[in-house]
């Protein structure tokens, strides 16, 4: 985000300004722009400041949601892992020649899961 930074005021007039008359009303009118450019400033930097909190806010929504998802699939995960594991042990000490497709089968959808998990963190 960048800020528009306001031109220098040259505070330092000449002396021979300083005696005039019209020095007196060339000074209120440059004090008036001066204060007129400065709420102007004021009023940019406060709609700034409004909308980067609305965005800050927004993307704290945001990750509030992802955190969410994340849990709920670690559950998921969780719930899901041990019966996946107990069945492979249970098939393997059951029998000897245990599907060898089917544990393949599972160790990728487990690779899977834990991809998606690990790109939602």
């Amino acid at each position: 985000m960048m800020c528009e930074v306001m031109p220098t005021i040259n505070e330092d007039t000449p002396m021979s300004q300083r005696g005039s008359q019209s020095s007196g009303s060339d000074s209120d009118s440059h004090f008036e722009q001066l204060m007129v450019n400065m709420l102007d400033e004021r009023d940019r930097l406060l709609d700034t400041l409004r909308e980067t909190q609305e965005s800050l806010s927004l993307a704290q929504q945001r990750l509030q949601d992802v955190i969410y998802d994340r849990d709920s699939l670690q559950r998921q995960l969780n719930s899901a892992l041990p019966q996946d594991i107990e069945s492979l042990t249970g098939g393997l000490a059951g029998s000897k020649g245990a599907d060898p497709p089917e544990f393949a089968a599972l160790t990728k959808e487990l690779n899977a899961c834990r991809e998606q998990l690990l790109e939602k963190e």
